[in-house]
């Protein structure tokens, strides 16, 4: 690719690439603060985006043709948001192993075969290459019949580093292949809505929307007694069928208004899972219990009779203060 002088990753897209890379580095040694990460995210992402002038988004026939001219800096601010987006969106998947590179690996998958089908070669290899190595990757990451648990591990560095790079190469693919932005999306769906539902449910219940929690989808998939491999598989799964029903609306000719509107049914889907799911955890939680709510007993009589006695081998053994006792 170097040899060729491949024009697909310039030098814009490896100098932020490694400013992410830096960033989850640095966060993975010593906990960056949230706003410091996504100060860094936004410079990282107008490094990658801002090169690529007005055609950072590539809407085709979506937008009046008085529009497009005029909505060019709009474009590039939701480029730059969505690289930071999707940079969040592989972050929070990898809780469980071979999640957020199963994930990636399906997005990547989707992204070679459509650059493939409409003949752009370079794009294609530069996908199929990095596809490769997510394979690899995972071969150490995802559990299987020969892999108990994962051998090694994306941290923030991996994971931030693969969201922006499929978010760059989703831009990419969009300008060069024209094709409509919002229908590529079918192709990350999954973990774009899993990361706004999250904020949304956060921003509702008063909370951060940058804190942690359990509210994610693999932890809900988790509460309910899905495996860690049952969970990656079910939500990889649903990424690859998503990005399956993206590429044939692509192929089959679906008018760009129809698939984006389509993308209402995954959205749907995933919030009825997700209400359904806290539902039944909340259902499930152990309920406080105030003193009033205790039967009341017959005091019993703690101290020895007076007319019995005890003997050296009747008194009562003290528990030995290297043993922990159970708790009450």
């Amino acid at each position: 690719m170097l040899s060729k002088g491949t024009t697909v990753l310039p030098v814009s897209f490896w100098a932020g690439g490694f400013l992410i890379l830096c960033i989850g580095v640095m966060d993975d040694r010593s906990e960056l603060s949230a706003i410091a990460r996504l100060v860094g995210q936004l410079l990282a992402a107008g490094i990658l985006i801002v090169p690529l002038a007005g055609s950072s988004i590539y809407v085709a026939n979506m937008l009046p043709l008085a529009l497009v001219a005029t909505a060019a800096p709009i474009l590039m601010i939701i480029a730059i948001l969505f690289v930071v987006g999707l940079i969040n969106s592989w972050n929070m998947i990898d809780g469980v192993d071979g999640l957020a590179g199963g994930c990636a690996a399906t997005a990547i998958f989707w992204v070679t075969l459509i650059s493939s089908w409409k003949g752009l070669e370079d794009l294609g290899l530069s996908s199929f290459v990095l596809l490769a190595a997510v394979c690899g990757f995972l071969l150490f990451n995802m559990r299987s019949r020969w892999l108990s648990r994962a051998n090694i591990f994306l941290g923030d560095a991996g994971s931030t580093v693969l969201g922006a790079t499929i978010a760059y190469l989703l831009i990419t693919l969009s300008r060069q292949g024209e094709i409509a932005f919002p229908v590529l999306l079918w192709i990350v769906i999954v973990p774009v809505t899993d990361t706004i539902s999250l904020i949304v449910r956060r921003l509702y219940a008063g909370r951060n929307p940058l804190t942690a929690d359990r509210w994610h989808l693999h932890h809900l998939l988790l509460d309910q007694s899905y495996s860690q491999s049952t969970t990656t598989n079910i939500i990889v799964a649903s990424s690859a069928l998503c990005g399956s029903l993206g590429f044939i609306g692509l192929v089959v000719g679906v008018s760009n208004y129809a698939m984006t509107f389509g993308l209402i049914f995954p959205i749907a889907i995933h919030s009825a899972f997700v209400f359904a799911a806290s539902a039944t955890a909340s259902n499930n939680k152990p309920r406080s219990v105030t003193v009033s709510q205790f039967n009341v007993v017959a005091p019993v009589l703690l101290r020895p009779e007076p007319t019995k006695s005890f003997g050296p081998s009747q008194q009562p053994t003290q528990p030995s203060p290297a043993i922990l006792s159970d708790a009450v």
